[in-house]
């Protein structure tokens, strides 16, 4: 097999993941990656790490370029990138930059650059992450690489319009953050009746990952597996009540996955 050129322009906590989960899964070798500016935090043994572009080796063509930098300082990073010649016309880009759409990308490296815009969530560190991505410019059997890239990552899917990029970020690229608040309250509750802080904290981790394999196993509504669990006059519905009523826990999450779309919306044209 020829060896092939992954250029990683960044490479934080999710970059991290991503190149450890593509070794393990003898999608690429170690030795097939370069990877420019990572955090310090965030180095894998045997991988050659870059620390400015003038480090790139003579005639270097990427094959493969994962763009994982923040978008706040993407621009002067993006410019000296399509400065660096490291890539050609079968160069594949792969953004999992949130907020920036292919336009953007566009602006720096040509309107027929083979480029795919994604927004994997934090739990692809367990193989369950979603993994949206939208298209420009590629064949067939070139989309089928890139699924075959993200394929140990969790559910991968195509998105027809980019702008549900915005809805997808808020609700499914922050929504561990969600979960996580949630695990949180449900430990700090647990506390305040007088259970313990371990058990507490075991508690919780238990109720989350039975409760989420119930309705990953099952398949049913949502709703049907909340009423199974909510007898009439019982304790479960005297406790949800006044969550449900009014929508009150959907309208305050509403709120705030809103506060997510503009803030995404917000990056795209900055």
């Amino acid at each position: 097999m020829n060896k092939s050129n992954i250029f990683f322009l960044g490479c934080g906590k999710m970059g991290k993941i991503i190149v450890n989960n593509l070794i393990e899964n003898n999608i690429y070798s170690r030795n097939e990656f370069l990877i420019l500016k990572p955090s310090n935090t965030n180095k894998i043994d045997d991988i050659t790490y870059i620390d400015s572009f003038d480090k790139i080796p003579k005639n270097y063509i990427a094959d493969i370029i994962f763009i994982c930098i923040k978008p706040q300082n993407s621009q002067k990073i993006l410019e000296n990138l399509s400065l660096s010649k490291i890539f050609n016309e079968n160069t594949i880009f792969i953004s999992i930059l949130a907020g920036k759409d292919i336009n953007y990308f566009t602006n720096f490296f040509g309107d027929s650059c083979k480029i795919v815009r994604s927004m994997p969530n934090i739990a692809i560190e367990v193989k369950k992450g979603i993994i949206p991505l939208f298209f420009k410019n590629f064949l067939s059997h070139e989309k089928k690489i890139i699924n075959n890239i993200f394929s140990n990552f969790g559910y991968v899917f195509e998105v027809e319009k980019q702008d549900s990029f915005h809805a997808l970020t808020a609700l499914y690229g922050s929504g561990p953050a969600y979960i996580f608040l949630m695990q949180e309250i449900f430990k700090k509750i647990s506390i305040e009746q007088k259970i313990s802080p371990e058990i507490s904290h075991k508690l919780v981790q238990e109720l989350f990952l039975g409760s989420s394999l119930m309705s990953y196993q099952d398949n049913q509504d949502f709703q049907n597996l909340r009423l199974m669990v909510t007898s009439k006059k019982g304790i479960t519905e005297a406790s949800l009540k006044n969550l449900i009523k009014n929508n009150k826990l959907k309208n305050l999450i509403k709120k705030s996955v809103d506060f997510g779309i503009k803030k995404s919306q917000r990056l795209t044209k900055k």
